[in-house]
């Protein structure tokens, strides 16, 4: 009976959590076959195996990140990065030694970023920079916003028409989707912009421009929910969906297992061999669980952590 009701829990649980979080298929799929093997068993010693499947499916279960609804929790909030450093020092205690002696403080910010920016704004500035080294990307968007942005300070007029030299991107309101949809591909390869990346920036301007898309639908999404819009958009790709849920939204709980340095550092901090094709994206998740549900702060760690990582270690 014990064992009967335990399977029926576990399956129950994980029912529920599918229907909200699509992620938990597999620990779904799981506890159904826990469920049935518990239902006859062969021998005392099945019984004791089918237990301990049980018990694992339910670990597994717990282990992913809390079930939230919207307002989703944001590293923006101060308590909610306390929490996560806090969690990640106990559930990790060599990753808490690593916090420990970092002396920059963990922030969810890129560079580039700046206070209002909105979701189109930074999707848009994600295309630019990808795959450029970051001055490179910075010289393109100023191009692109003094020719087709608008002064924040009419004042400065003049420093842009004698050469712009001083200005810079935060000098300048970012253009509309709708006036982003409308410039000619062509016209766009002018600031230094490749013929895809023009496409794409259009793309995204076109998705917020029809109502595809906006600040209030992404932040009401769950994270999968996110990352299945944006990879539906030419030129986004999963990388690039990661980097604006933990940079953008904030959310706390992304793992970017394609990210180069951070597959790097996590085979280095769990003591795993690196390879072109090892670990695999399930073996990084499996990793990571211990971090759960503050995977962005994790990974921001091992961001620092790639820094300090000799080629012989």
């Amino acid at each position: 009976m014990t064992t009967r009701r335990s399977a029926r829990l576990v399956s129950k649980t994980a029912e529920t959590t599918v229907a909200v979080l699509p992620a938990l298929k597999v620990a779904t799929k799981a506890s159904k076959v826990t469920k049935e093997r518990t239902r006859k068993p062969k021998s005392k010693t099945s019984d004791v195996a089918a237990v301990s499947r049980a018990a694992t499916t339910t670990t597994t279960v717990v282990a992913v990140a809390p079930l939230s609804t919207f307002p989703f929790p944001s590293l923006a909030t101060p308590q909610v990065m306390e929490d996560a450093l806090r969690h990640l020092k106990a559930a990790d205690p060599k990753l808490g030694e690593f916090i420990d002696r970092t002396v920059e403080q963990c922030e969810m910010a890129l560079d580039r970023d700046q206070d209002g920016h909105t979701s189109y704004i930074s999707l848009c500035q994600s295309i630019i920079y990808q795959q450029l080294a970051g001055k490179a990307a910075a010289a393109i968007l100023l191009r692109f916003l003094k020719q087709y942005g608008t002064l924040k300070d009419e004042s400065k007029a003049d420093l842009l028409a004698a050469s712009g030299a001083s200005l810079d991107s935060s000098d300048f309101i970012f253009p509309t989707p709708q006036q982003v949809a409308a410039i000619d591909t062509e016209e766009l390869k002018n600031v230094g912009l490749g013929q895809r990346k023009a496409e794409y920036l259009k793309e995204v301007a076109n998705k917020f421009n029809d109502g595809t898309l906006s600040d209030e639908k992404l932040a009401r999404m769950s994270d999968s929910e996110v990352a299945a819009a944006l990879v539906a958009i030419r030129g986004i790709g999963p990388w690039t969906a990661d980097m604006f849920l933990m940079f953008h939204l904030k959310r706390t709980n992304i793992l970017p297992t394609l990210d180069l340095a951070v597959r790097k550092a996590m085979c280095h901090h769990f003591g795993v061999p690196f390879g072109k094709k090892t670990p695999t994206h399930e073996a990084l998740v499996e990793m990571g669980q211990i971090w759960e549900p503050y995977r962005s702060v994790a990974t921001w760690y091992m961001w620092r952590l790639s820094g300090t990582i000799t080629q012989k270690s």
